[in-house]
């Protein structure tokens, strides 16, 4: 929104910019495109900092002379000013911020907070927005060294960029848990009021692994007094690096580009798949929409996806890529003929999974199984798990059948997911994430994913903005 008064300004300065050149060109024309592109940008950037100082100043006056009567009914005189930055894309702002009192009843105030529309608050949310921007895309350190590229006014440290990074991660969460529960809702609708619903829809789960990292105890021997620290006499703990697992999901509708992403940290598997289904809403999902579920053939997915779509037509098919892994790993296991290696006979499996003979692809690993030793304790136990691997989804790997309908028969969309959405931030060289920040990131960087970076903002703005509204209706007490 432009104020009247700016419009005023800007017409101004258009016009006084004309007849500088008119009138003298030399001294006034810059002497290319990009030397007046830099110049136009310096002048904004100074008279954006200018411009928002005359409104802190001008809003302390206005708070001075217009500041309210205490509760016993008499004028607070003002005690002291406190400065403090406001630092913002155009640079830092000084707030002189006025402190009232009543000599007779001891109430005090700070007036200036309600004209505002906050307290001490030392960045402009803009100039948050851009820092989160920024990191949740790289290191902290580099976001806030490419921050000051971009705006020379604005120099944000590391750890203010984290703490930042951390707060809206959350916030991010609790935006899109609002965002999933309405768009549940939808699926409760009746008939006549529900959006147009989805022919078809492809859903696919996969989990990937991410470096977590702890400060864990040092251990010593019983009796022993652990080491300490020198200043605060603390217990010394030790770093514990490990990998956990990122629960990504994906929906789309075949053969568009448009995709929406589920992502939730090792903590998070149970909600994981209720997302699914909320994304898959938003999607267009109701109950005659076609829905196929493409995963490894993990025990604990397809009973949950299978779950989840229950009350429409669902179809889960085998990740066909891990379904050769497997067959892989089961061809190493067996007592093949001479010339026939673990490949051969993998490929010769496939093609009857291709063909829709599962079960007879079962029926030979478990022979080989049982032909493996002479009882249960001797035998190959890979054998009998990727038999029982392949049994569980024999109804899912008729891969020749599912091209011909057109259905996809990889999960590769998730497994991209991986790499440019989670693993592009998360296993940046050298990071090692603390468990409980893991979801901060995550759910920034699904924000990005599904398009919902700008709906996110707006969101805090308006929080803001009614935040300065309380402020106002309380004059800031």
């Amino acid at each position: 929104m432009l104020l009247p008064v700016f419009a005023t300004i800007a017409s101004e300065m258009e016009a006084r910019f004309r007849d500088g050149l008119a009138a003298d060109p030399d001294a006034n024309r810059p002497p290319d495109l990009l030397a007046a592109e830099e110049a136009i940008e310096t002048l904004l950037r100074q008279l954006g900092g200018a411009l928002l100082q005359v409104y802190v100043d001008d809003a302390t006056e206005v708070a001075v002379l217009g500041r309210a009567l205490c509760p016993c009914g008499r004028r607070m005189h003002v005690h002291r000013h406190s400065r403090w930055p406001r630092k913002t894309l155009f640079g830092t702002v000084t707030v002189t911020d006025p402190y009232v009192y009543c000599r007779a009843c001891g109430s005090a105030d700070r007036p200036l907070h309600s004209a505002l529309g906050t307290d001490r608050e030392t960045w402009s949310l803009s100039a948050v927005e851009a820092a989160v921007d920024l990191s949740s895309d790289e290191s902290c350190g580099k976001a806030v060294a490419k921050l000051n590229r971009l705006f020379p006014d604005v120099d944000m440290g590391r750890t203010t960029a984290l703490r930042h990074l951390h707060h809206h991660g959350k916030e991010a969460r609790k935006f899109i848990d609002r965002k999933l529960a309405d768009a549940s809702k939808l699926a409760e609708l009746p008939w006549g009021l529900r959006p147009p619903g989805a022919t078809e829809l492809e859903v696919e789960f996969d989990g990937g692994m991410i470096p977590v990292a702890t400060l864990e105890p040092i251990e010593v021997a019983e009796g022993e007094e652990p080491k300490t620290t020198p200043v605060r006499g603390l217990p010394k703990r030790q770093k514990r690096c490990r990998w956990e697992e990122v629960k990504a999901g994906v929906v789309q509708k075949p053969g568009e580009t448009d995709r929406l992403y589920s992502l939730r940290p090792t903590g998070g598997l149970d909600v994981a798949f209720s997302d699914l289904l909320s994304l898959a809403c938003l999607k267009g999902w109701t109950e005659a929409t076609e829905v196929r579920g493409l995963a490894d053939g993990a025990v604990h997915i397809r009973p949950r996806m299978e779950e989840m779509f229950d009350a429409g037509s669902f179809k889960f098919i085998l990740d066909r890529p891990h379904c050769k892994e497997h067959l892989s790993a089961a061809g190493a296991a067996m007592a093949l003929p001479d010339g026939v290696s673990a490949q051969d006979w993998a490929s010769t499996a496939l093609d009857k999974l291709e063909k829709g003979a599962a079960d007879d692809v079962v029926a030979e690993l478990t022979q080989a199984w049982v032909e493996s030793g002479v009882d249960v304790a001797s035998r190959n136990d890979t054998l009998r798990l990727e038999a029982g691997y392949l049994a569980r989804n024999r109804d899912a790997v008729a891969y020749g059948e599912y091209r011909a309908n057109g259905w996809s028969t990889a999960s590769s969309e998730v497994e991209s997911a991986h790499r440019h959405v989670v693993q592009v931030r998360l296993k940046i060289a050298g990071a090692w994430w603390h468990p409980d920040h893991v979801d901060d990131i995550l759910a920034l960087r699904m924000l990005k994913a599904n398009g919902w970076w700008k709906q996110y903002w707006e969101s805090q703005r308006s929080d803001w903005r009614a935040r300065a509204k309380r402020f106002a209706e309380t004059d800031g007490r």
